[in-house]
Parts: C-alpha cells; structure tokens; sequence
C-alpha cells in the first residue's frame, strides 16, 4: 500500500496505453486540502475507504511481472512472508476542468516556500489564470488592476515599460518571474502567466534590494503529465484581435512539453494609438515527480507599439474631453521592445522531504521609444484655461525618445529541509543569489520639432526621423545574496518565524560626459513573523520586515548619489486570515505601516563636506486591507478588496520648498480603492458576471506640493460565457461598461485617461 500512495504522490503513469483526455494526476493540483470539521473529516474518509481498494487492485493488475498471476491455495499452517514486494507504480487520473477551479490562491511561491497563503504572515494577493480569463485580461497591467493598493505611474521621467506602486512606494524594479528579480523596462503580458502573486510590505530578506512597498511576482505555466490543449480567439471594438495558444504534451512517463505562444492587435483612442505584440514560451520538463526534476524554458516577447503618452493637466486637473476620446501624437510614433529570456531549473529531493531548487536565468532585452507628450498651449497669445478652453484650443507637443538594452543573468539556489530541535519543529530555509547586471542607455538628438495642432481635430501627420542615436552610459552590478530563515512551530497552534539576509550589492557607472562613477554596499535585512492558527481553517499574525533601496537600484548615479549609503524602510503588519465555507472562501483583514526612515534629501543642505545627500527624510503609509477570494456557493465565485491608505510625508529638506512637503500625501496614494468581481452559474451552460473598480482621487507621485489632481472614479465591468460543449465556450466581455472618463496613469506632466468601452468575444477551444 506504500508503495501505491508514493506513486500517487510523485504522479508516476502506470504503463497502460490508454491514456484518457484532458487527465490530470490528483496529486497535480495546487490547490492546498481544506481541513473541515470532524464530521466532514469522518465522511471523507469513509468515501476514500472504496477509492483505496480499488487503487490496491489497480496496483496488483499493474505489478504482474513482479506478482504471480496464477492464484495460490494458501497452505495450512504456513508462517507469513516478510519478504518485499515491489509493484508497478500506477497514474491515478480525473477530467480537470476549468470551470472546477476558484478564485483562491491555492499554493504560493513568493515566500520562497510552497505553502498555502495563509501561513505567510504578511499582505498576499494572487490573481490567478481564472480569475485573468475570466475577466480578459491580456497584460500584466490589467491583471493588476484587481490589487488595491496598487496604482501606476506613466512613462516618463527616464523609465518605460511597466511603471508601478505599491503603497505608494514604487516597485518598478521589483517585478519578479517565478522568483527572479525580472527589472527590464518593457511592459509584461499574460499569455505565459499562471498566476500573479503581489506580497505587501518589506521584504528585503526574502529578495534583496528594494522591496519597500511589496513585490510582484509572475508565476509561469509549466508542463503537466498530461496531455491536451486551449486555443483562445478574441475580437473586439477598436480592431482589437489576440489568439493564444496553450500546448501541453505528455512526452514520457516523467517527462512533458509545453508551448504557449500569442500574437494581439488592437488600436487605442481615436483610432490611432496601436498595439502589435508576439509572445513564444517553450518548456520541457522531465523527471516530474522524482528525486532529480528539471525543466529548461525559452521566453519571447516583442512588441511594436504607437504609444499614449495621455495629455497635460489644465487648471489642477486632467484637461476636459474631448482630450479623453482623442490621441495627440504624430503617425512616425513608436515603441519598439523585447525580451528574450533562456531560464535552467534543477530540483531536488530528499526521501526526508527535503528539496533544493537551484535556477539559472540569462535575459536580454531591448528598447526604443519615440513618442509624444501633449500639452495646451497659447491661444491667440492668451494663457488656455477651463473658461475658454474647447476645440480650437491650440495644443503643443514635445518628443519623448530614448532607447537601451539591459543583460541580465540571475543564479539562484534555495534549500528547504524540515527537522526536530530542542522538541520543537523546524521548516528552514537557506539560499543563495548571484546577479549580473548590465544595462546600457542611448539618448537621441536633432529631434525635430511636432508640428502644433487643436484639441478638436488633432493632425497626426508623420514627423521625418533625423535623429541621431547616441551612447549616454553603461551600468554593470553585481549582486551576492545570503539568506536564513527558521519556522518554529512553538506548540501545535503557534508559529514564529525569523530570517535574515545579507547583501552586497556593487555599480559602476560609465558616462559619456561626467566619467566614472562606483559604489559597493552591503546590508543585512530582517523579518521575523508570529502565527497564532487555533485551527486549520485560521492564522492570526504579527509580522515585521526591513527593506533597503541603494542608490543604483535602477542603474544610475550622480556624483553624490554615488557617496549616498542606501535608504532604510520597515513593515509592520497585524493580520488575520480565515478559510469559510467549508474551506472554498478565502478571508483576509490587515492593518499595516510602511515606513522608510532615512530617504535622501536632494535639497542644497547635504552633509558636512558635501559630498553626499542627507538621509534625513521620511514618510510612511498606513493601510487598512480587506480581501475575499473564492466560492460562496457551488454556482457563485466572487474576488474582491478594499483599503484605506493614509500616506504622508513625515520628514523633508531644510529648504522652503521641501519645508513645503511635509505633511502632504507623496502620490499615488488614494485615501480608498476597491474592487470586486464576481460571476454566477445560472445551470451547466450560461455563467454571467461582473464587477466595479473604484478609487478615491488622486495625485502624482514626486509632486507633493501641487494641486494636480485626478478625480475618483466608480468603472464597472461585465461578462457573459455560454459553454456550448466539452470542448468550445464562448464568452463576452464588456470593459468600462457605461463609457466612464477616469485616470489611472498619473505623471507630474501629464496623465492618461483609462480607456473607454471595449466589447471583446472569446472563443475557447480546449481538446
């Protein structure tokens, strides 16, 4: 009988040639077993009491070249065989469908230790692949956007691609793919993406530099032992088409392929604004449930984009429609972008269930943007405001363009082992990061002008390129990273974990004019976490958590920044979550403060000698959260969140103006967000849903003293799928669905109006 329950647990195939469609193995689900009552513990059992005999049979039939098959009259008075009897491991299958799977969490990675949400003592959100098709979603962006407590930054300032925060504090160069710092400039799709995993709160222990509002981490598909497919076919208003394709082929006992690939097109406002992207994911992996696992991935995405860049504020707000509805920039716009990335993982483990999973990632990646920011302008030598702004208003345009190409090549190695010390259990975790980090930047000059246009019938004409592309620096650093950490299960209901991390963290920095510039440094951050779980169904915690940002963290200096050592930040954070429900409804409430204690002050007071800034600065966040993920009812599933943030700057510079900042809100911080999304099985074939995102105003960031805000907005979404068969469903879906103008993208610049309605059908095809 051991024998049987270990090949159910590795999901080793029995040597039957008939292999149903569309199976899966029991034991492949990430979804953690939800405890109940005893009484629903009893039943369990008792049904499981048949399924185990008949694994037993099944078992035997398998095992005949180990096992006589001819039967044997048992002889009187015979003493019993110790001797061992090996038999055939066996696969134990059962049909997998999607509609089968909630919006919970199931497993997560981001704590560098595969558990259940609820054993992290700290903020966990996970946007998972259904709750990402249901909902259509087709970035990384998007799918975020089921997050309160994140909100995002437009491109400019130097930085493209994804731009975003968490808390308030930007997380731009803490993005993650399955645990790997993944900090290229380029913007992130979903076609590859299991699940999203967005972590609250200092973590530097866990990831190294950054980490003060939280991270992002992208978890990727990978292959399954088994073997069926998905096509995915949308159309939409605005021209918008994308086909995904999920290929999953079982190629062995132990061993499986799997190909995701993508292609989308769609235009934006007005028309003009495009979108052209191509994504291809390759990933064998063997050994699939053994002591020595492996997998190697290929990962390809480009996109050649006309980007919207939004328009300029008018009189502390975005400027009235028809701004919204139109696009200001010229036809010869473009955003050019790649990433190519070859990724190496080996697991291994132990007969005492310990593992140790060692990844090799080497990453290039390639920018180029030309674009164009637009902004009101002089009308008939007059200043424009809300009294005589309309159609005619005269509006002028600035260039944005910069290009660069980063490579980068990532090891990292965690080891994970359980073992009895002093009578109390230990879970520890050791491991280990090295990073490369090279990153080159290219400025354009002899722009040419954008001609001016009127606000009612912008002229997207197209600009002659005369520019001349030209190097402007080179970044290289390199990262070591060491790290500890211990869960203590105290007594059977309490936990206390402690960790610490130490890094050194080094940039030099080549400029075309200025010269040479360096700095090393190195830190060592904590988090420590105490877990009160009366029961399996609830965890009660307090945790806290350091973080640092050196001044290369995104890969540049000046030459004070480079004598400035890193800023310092905290978490601390009370929580609790529960699982209702019978364990299919997943609750959770936290209080929370993040607070960086020493941010730089770039104000003329520096210190004594003037050769660094003062790390005198301060502000913090406080946030009240509420999460629920999960079903209500056998035909009801529902995802949702809400926090209330209060941010304010706590310390500033000596100067007036910095005097100035404090006590106000540093940006991207609304006071409320709140979302929720829900759908309805009205009988086996129709399921509706729907959801609102809404947010208080808000305000950009690094612009505390200005009066720029951007209005609250109530945006409601809505969904309709017919399942028309086992194998095809179709579903609509209606984005912003009463037309609503609100932003989300905010610059000291400028801001960018969410877009407006979108009508997409899906098609989906599984065989």
């Amino acid at each position: 009988m051991r024998t049987i329950l270990n090949c159910i647990a590795v999901m080793t195939p029995c040597t039957s040639t008939q292999q149903p469609r569309r199976a899966i193995s029991v034991a492949a689900s990430n979804k953690p077993r939800k405890a109940s009552a005893n009484k629903r513990n009893k039943q369990t059992h008792a049904q499981l009491l048949p399924l185990a005999f008949l694994m037993l049979g099944l078992g035997s039939a398998c095992a005949q070249d180990k096992v006589s098959s001819t039967p044997q009259e048992p002889t009187i008075g015979a003493q019993p065989s110790n001797k061992t009897v090996s038999l055939k491991t066996i696969n134990v299958t059962a049909q997998r469908e999607r509609a089968n799977a909630t919006y919970q969490s199931g497993l997560v990675s981001s704590a560098k230790i595969h558990a259940a949400a609820k054993d992290v003592p700290q903020s966990l959100t996970v946007v998972n692949d259904k709750l990402i098709h249901d909902q259509g979603k087709d970035t990384i962006l998007g799918a975020l956007q089921n997050v309160p407590g994140i909100t995002f930054e437009a491109g400019e300032g130097g930085r493209i691609g994804d731009n975003i925060r968490l808390r308030g504090f930007s997380i731009s160069g803490d993005i993650y793919s399955d645990g790997l710092r993944d900090i290229a400039q380029y913007n992130r799709d979903t076609f590859n993406v299991d699940r999203v995993e967005v972590m609250r709160g200092s973590a530097s222990m866990l990831f190294g530099r950054g980490s003060t509002g939280g991270i992002v981490n992208q978890v990727s598909k990978a292959p399954r032992l088994m073997t069926e497919h998905e096509i995915n076919t949308t159309i939409g208003n605005q021209g918008f088409t994308r086909v995904t394709g999920d290929f999953n082929f079982k190629t062995g006992e132990d061993a499986a392929f799997r190909v995701n690939a993508m292609q989308t097109d769609g235009l934006g406002r007005a028309e003009k604004a495009e979108t052209h992207r191509k994504g291809l994911a390759l990933d064998y992996r063997w050994g699939i449930g053994t002591a020595d696992e492996f997998m190697v991935s290929f990962y390809h995405l480009d996109y050649k984009d006309k980007p919207d860049f939004g328009f300029g504020w008018l009189a502390s707000g975005p400027a009235p429609s028809p701004t919204a509805a139109r696009w200001y920039g010229v036809d010869s716009d473009y955003q050019k972008d790649s990433a190519d990335v070859i990724s190496l993982r080996h697991t291994h483990r132990w007969a005492d269930g310990s593992s140790q999973i060692t990844t090799v990632r080497d990453g290039s990646y390639q920018r180029d943007l030309w674009a164009t920011t637009s902004r009101v302008g002089l009308t008939s030598g007059q200043t424009t405001t809300l009294d005589n702004f309309g159609t005619n208003t005269l509006v002028t345009r600035a260039s944005q363009s910069r290009a660069g190409q980063e490579h980068h090549t990532f090891i990292q190695s965690d080891h994970v082992t359980q073992t009895s010390w002093l009578g109390m259990r230990h879970q520890i975790l050791l491991g280990t990061e090295l990073g490369i980090e090279r990153s080159t930047r290219y400025t354009y000059s002899n722009i040419a002008p954008k001609p001016q246009t009127n606000v009612g019938q912008p002229d997207n004409t197209p600009v002659a390129d005369m520019r001349i592309k030209t190097w402007a620096n080179d970044f290289n650093a390199s990262t070591l990273g060491i790290y500890l950490q211990d869960t203590l299960s105290l007594t059977p209901h309490w936990k206390w974990i402690a960790g610490l991390r130490h890094d050194r963290f080094g940039g030099n920095y080549d400029r075309a004019t200025g010269g040479n510039l360096n700095r090393s440094d190195s830190v060592t951050s904590y988090r420590t976490g105490l877990m009160f779980q009366p029961n399996d169904m609830s965890s009660y915690y307090v945790s806290y958590g350091t973080s640092f940002n050196s001044s290369g963290d995104l890969y540049q200096y000046d030459p004070i920044t480079a004598n400035t050592p890193p800023e310092q930040a905290r978490n601390i954070e009370l929580g609790a979550k529960w699982e209702l429900a019978e364990g299919d409804l997943s609750v959770r409430t936290a209080l929370a403060r993040t607070d960086k204690y020493n941010e730089r002050n770039t104000d003329t007071t520096q210190s004594a000698d003037g050769t660094q800034y003062l790390l005198s600065g301060q502000r913090h966040t406080d946030a009240l959260e509420f999460e629920i993920a999960g079903r209500l009812t056998p035909q009801w599933d529902i995802f949702g969140g809400l926090v209330l943030m209060r941010a304010v700057i706590d310390q500033a510079g000596s100067s007036d103006a910095e005097a100035l900042k404090v006590g106000q809100n540093p940006g991207l911080t609304p006071s409320r967000q709140g979302n929720v999304w829900t759908t309805y099985k009205l009988n086996q074939r129709w399921r509706l849903g729907g959801g609102i995102t809404a947010s208080s105003e808000n305000k950009p960031a690094n612009a505390e003293t200005s009066q720029n805000l951007a209005p609250g907005f109530v945006r409601a979404d809505a969904m309709a799928e017919l399942k028309i068969d086992g194998k095809n469903t179709v579903k609509l879906n209606i984005d912003n669905l009463f037309d609503t103008v609100y932003y989300t993208s905010l610059y000291r610049g400028f801001v960018v109006p969410g877009a407006a309605r979108t009508v997409r059908a899906t098609w989906t095809l599984r065989f």
